[in-house]
């Protein structure tokens, strides 16, 4: 089965531009703004009696910027993803995201700047045994 997702508006990384406070480093408010409207929009994509994702699983990501200023790094745009998606509820830990091998930066797209996104669970997936949560999950499946 495969999910598919889309995020409208320019994506962010959550590491750029951090904010600091007296009570620490925080991320940006044009962050902060990217991922509460990301949360709403993929609420509403879920489709009709998904179940958050449990184990290993392929993120491919298509990112559309809506300009070349303040061009972001790939690796920043998939972490931030990653965690929305954990935010989100649909995959249970971001961190069984095993695989991002096709994601990227697809282009410019000044009218429509968004993030496409596919989500495939592996549950036969090798990373099920060596990730020692999803290792103990399968083990209690038995």
């Amino acid at each position: 089965m495969v999910y598919k997702f889309t995020i409208d508006g320019r994506p962010m990384t959550k590491k750029n531009s951090m904010t600091k406070t007296r009570y620490g480093l925080i991320q940006s408010k044009q962050y902060r703004d990217y991922e509460k409207m990301a949360l709403c929009q993929l609420m509403t994509q879920k489709p009709r009696g998904f179940r958050t994702i449990d184990c290993a699983a392929r993120m491919n990501v298509e990112y559309y910027m809506p300009n070349r200023k303040g061009w972001p790094d790939l690796f920043g745009l998939v972490q931030a993803t990653a965690d929305i998606l954990e935010k989100a509820g649909i995959v249970e830990d971001d961190g069984y995201i095993a695989d991002v091998a096709y994601s990227c930066i697809a282009g410019v797209d000044p009218v429509w700047p968004r993030a496409e996104i596919k989500i495939i669970p592996m549950p036969d997936d090798k990373l099920n045994e060596l990730h020692p949560k999803l290792r103990k999950k399968v083990k209690n499946d038995r």
